[in-house]
């Protein structure tokens, strides 16, 4: 979702990518979805009614999907094969989440500060029991510090 958020952001010129950066790593610091940046947009280009719109442009058609899957679900999941299915389109979603990733890493990523920073973040989720919205926090904090300017 977040390439197809920075494309329609981007090419009607709604906020710059440093902006839109920005936006996404508000949603990554509140509670809930990243997509709630949308939120922020609609915001930013409209005011309330926008914020509003934005968001239940963004809620809504999935919202309406995992209501209609949910109801199905279980006659379906019997189905030859359809674990197998489910499990290409995770590592479909994994492709993308990595891409995204690098994407906007790329994009904030101008120092060694910063890579350190992410990378030692990286390294803390992946071998440390540390709870992600404390790494979250701490990262945050350090690179409000450590990277300003």
């Amino acid at each position: 979702m977040i390439p197809l958020m920075k494309s329609a952001t981007l090419s009607h010129h709604w906020l710059s990518s440093r902006a839109f950066d920005q936006a996404i790593a508000l949603g990554q610091i509140t509670p809930g979805p990243v997509a709630i940046s949308a939120a922020f947009i609609g915001d930013r280009v409209s005011g309330l009614p926008g914020a509003v719109i934005a968001t239940v442009a963004v809620f809504l058609p999935s919202l309406v999907i995992m209501f209609l899957l949910t109801k199905g679900y279980h006659r379906i999941r019997r189905i030859p094969g359809l674990n197998f299915f489910l499990s290409i389109i995770l590592a479909g979603v994994t492709g993308l989440i990595l891409g995204v990733t690098w994407d906007l890493g790329r994009d904030v990523l101008h120092s060694f500060a910063a890579w350190a920073l992410a990378l030692g973040v990286f390294l803390l989720a992946w071998r440390a029991k540390i709870p992600y919205w404390l790494l979250i926090l701490l990262a945050g904090g350090v690179g409000a510090l450590w990277l300003r300017g």
